[in-house]
Formats: structure tokens, sequence, C-alpha cells
């Protein structure tokens, strides 16, 4: 029974992430973004300060050849800049069309947050998100000790 609980979370989570990648990229067509563009515009409005590209590699968990990438597209759609400074320790930060844009993506957002949860009481989706969390950490926790040779 175990077995087959981690074969289904598994399953389920993978599906999820291509419905939500499939669905970033059918709603910022218009915008001429991919589901990569989007998640780092997001981060970037997270962080008003800005980031470097080391910071949201780490946030995204995209590797930093893809960040550097999605960035620079970014800076040549207007929707992003850059702060001066070295390579690696150069901010990046949302222009006043990058603001305005993750303001209409958080919109889009929100109506498929509420459409995909409108059916669940609120104290489930309380429950849901703190279980949520922990499986992730443990996965991460997990994830530490294999790459360090650890047996679980």
């Amino acid at each position: 029974m175990e077995k087959s609980r981690f074969i289904v979370f598994t399953g389920l989570i993978t599906g999820i992430m291509k419905s939500i990648q499939a669905m970033k990229m059918l709603k910022m067509e218009r915008y001429g973004l991919s589901a990569a563009h989007t998640n780092c515009l997001c981060r970037l409005a997270e962080h008003p300060e800005g980031l470097t590209q080391g910071e949201l590699s780490d946030l995204e968990m995209m590797d930093k050849a893809q960040v550097s990438r999605v960035l620079r597209e970014l800076e040549e759609k207007g929707y992003a800049c850059r702060e001066n400074g070295g390579a690696y320790k150069r901010r990046y930060l949302l222009t006043p069309l990058g603001v305005e844009t993750t303001r209409e993506m958080d919109e889009i957002l929100l109506a498929l947050n509420h459409f995909v949860s409108r059916d669940i009481p609120e104290t489930d989706l309380e429950v849901f998100y703190r279980t949520l969390t922990m499986i992730a950490e443990q996965i991460k926790q997990l994830e530490t000790m294999i790459e360090t040779g650890k047996d679980p």
C-alpha cells in the first residue's frame, strides 16, 4: 500500500505540474511569455529590491543558464532591467511594464486558483497546504541525505 501511495503521489504531482505549465503557456501567450518567464516575473514581483541570477535560480530551482536566458529575454521585452554591478552580483528588477504585467498575471492566477479550489472547504485547504509543505520539506531533507551518502 505504501509503495503504491508514493507512485500515486508522484503521478498526481507530475500531472498537476504539466497542467499548470500548459495553462501558464496558454494564458501568457498574449504577453509573449513562457512558463519560465512567468515564474521569474512573479519572483521578481515578490522582491521589489531585486534578485541576483543566483537567488532567482535557487528560488525557482532552475539552472543558472536558463535563468540567464530568461532574464535576458525579459530585459529585451522590457519587463525587467538590471542594476549596475558584477555579472553575478547584479540585481534584476521589474520595470514599470513588468510591474503592470505581473499585476495582470496575479489576477489571472487568482481566478484560476479560485476555480480549482471552489468546492474545497477552507479548513481542508489549510490542512492540505500544511501537509504538502511538510512533505516537500521532508523530501528535500531526504534528497540531501541521499546526496551525502546517508541512508534514510
